[in-house]
């Protein structure tokens, strides 16, 4: 049980800080646009470099997901299997 709760506790932390990064360098792409002289807004060379970082850490997402479905799944079979082997040893009652 200890390592499903520091497993969780680690895709939280992993999550908050993916989410605090992207919103960090989304308001940096958007305070880095500069003005052309028309008062129109164009994107800088670090507006732009900003804006590859929040592509970058969105799409190491779907990374985090697998990650995560694979952790439960080894979570959960180990505790199957450590339960399996107490109940073939007559350990304790079956239910």
């Amino acid at each position: 049980m200890a390592d499903m709760q520091s497993f969780i506790i680690g895709i939280i932390i992993v999550g908050i800080t993916l989410v605090i990064g992207i919103y960090i360098s989304a308001t940096m792409a958007t305070t880095l646009m500069v003005d052309n002289g028309s008062g129109t807004m164009i994107n800088s060379i670090a507006s732009n470099s900003a804006n590859s970082l929040v592509t970058a850490l969105a799409g190491g997402s779907a990374w985090i997901t697998i990650l995560v479905v694979v952790g439960f799944a080894v979570i959960v079979l180990g505790m199957l299997s450590e339960g399996l082997g107490r109940a073939a040893s007559g350990a304790g009652p079956v239910y």
